[in-house]
């Protein structure tokens, strides 16, 4: 027999023919997967947060050119007080203002949409109104 063979043969019967996985290789590896996971679940959360908020926008501006145009659409008055209001989705609300002080011709107003979530303003938009 050659020595390798000799030498390999004791090293295996001194620590007992097989090798195990340490504890502290055990906690590195679970370490190594907690980061990995906790990593994971951020970025998810982030994007479902990210898709939210893009959803809340799109129907913010939706509900607001429903109201640009259903406003413009309407018979001229001097008011605003004739103008109604599109019906909004549960959780959201619709403000409109008319201000036709802003110029010396009566026949400009300026209309102010405001679209809001929880109470909270997401959108608002402005365009002016003439009488044609």
């Amino acid at each position: 027999m050659n020595m390798k063979g000799t030498l390999f043969r004791t090293l295996m019967k001194s620590s007992g023919g097989e090798r195990g996985i340490s504890l502290v290789e055990t906690l590195v590896a679970v370490a190594i997967l907690a980061i990995a996971l906790t990593t994971f679940i951020t970025v998810l959360s982030a994007g479902a947060r990210g898709t939210s908020e893009l959803g809340t926008e799109t129907v913010a501006q939706q509900l607001a050119q429903s109201q640009l145009e259903r406003t413009k659409a309407a018979a001229y008055d001097i008011s605003g007080s004739s103008y109604t209001l599109v019906p909004a989705p549960a959780g959201y609300s619709i403000a409109l203002s008319v201000n036709s002080a802003l110029y010396t011709n009566a026949n400009i107003q300026k209309i102010t949409v405001v679209v809001s979530r929880a109470a909270q303003t997401v959108l608002t938009v402005e365009d002016y109104k003439v009488n044609r």
